[in-house]
C-alpha cells in the first residue's frame, strides 16, 4: 500500500468510525430513554428499549470510536518514520485506549450490573451444599459475582496487554538472519576444524 493510499484509507476509516460512533450513541440514548416525557409525550417511538438493545448499542459505538483510533494510526503512525509529533500522536492513542480498556469497560459493566440487573449482596447466585463446607452454610451472592466477573476481565487484560505488546515490538526482529561469521584479529575468517 503506498503512503498515499494508506493515508487514504486512514482519513476514511477516522470517518466512517465517526459515523458509527455517532449513530451508536443516538441509539444508546433511545434505548436509555423513558417512554414518555415529562409532558406524557411518546419519545423515540420505534426504537427498542432495554438493557440488550442499550449493551448492542453501547458496543456499536465501541466499535466506531475503535474504527476512528485505528484510522489515525493507519494515517498519521504506521509505517512511517517515527519522529516525536508520530511518537506522541501514538502514545496518545494507546493511552486512550488503555482508558477504554481499563476504565470506560469495567465501568460499563459495574453499571450494568448494579444499577440494571440489580446484583446486590442480598440476592443469592448459589448456595454451597452444606455437605461440602463441613455443615456451614455458604452462599455467594450476586455481588460477589459480579466482583469476580469484573476482576476476572481487568486480571486477564492486565496479562494479555502487556504480552501483545511485547509481540508488537518484536515483530520486526529477523530471526532467519544468518549468524555472523568469526573473525580473526587480522580481519579474515575464521575456520572451525581443519
Amino acid at each position: 500500500m503506498t503512503e498515499r493510499m494508506q493515508l487514504w484509507a486512514g482519513l476514511g476509516l477516522i470517518l466512517l468510525g465517526t459515523i458509527v460512533s455517532i449513530v451508536g450513541g443516538f441509539l444508546v440514548h433511545t434505548a436509555e430513554a423513558p417512554e414518555f416525557n415529562e409532558f406524557g409525550q411518546a419519545m423515540f417511538e420505534g426504537f427498542p428499549r432495554g438493557w440488550i438493545p442499550a449493551l448492542i448499542a453501547q458496543m456499536i459505538t465501541l466499535g466506531g470510536v475503535l474504527m476512528a483510533m485505528g484510522g489515525v494510526l493507519l494515517a498519521f503512525v504506521y509505517g512511517k518514520p517515527l519522529t516525536w509529533a508520530s511518537a506522541m500522536i501514538g502514545a496518545a492513542l494507546f493511552t486512550g485506549l488503555m482508558f477504554i480498556i481499563f476504565a470506560i469497560i469495567p465501568n460499563q459493566m459495574l453499571t450494568l450490573f448494579q444499577g440494571t440487573l440489580d446484583w446486590n449482596a442480598n440476592r443469592i447466585l448459589i448456595t454451597v451444599p452444606p455437605a461440602l463446607v463441613l455443615g456451614n452454610e455458604v452462599a455467594i451472592s450476586y455481588s460477589a459475582a459480579k466482583d469476580m466477573i469484573v476482576a476476572g476481565y481487568v486480571t486477564t487484560a492486565l496479562i494479555v496487554v502487556p504480552v501483545a505488546m511485547y509481540q508488537w515490538q518484536g515483530r520486526q526482529m529477523k530471526k532467519d538472519e544468518p549468524k555472523p561469521e568469526p573473525v580473526s584479529s587480522y580481519g579474515r575468517p575464521m575456520r572451525n576444524g581443519g
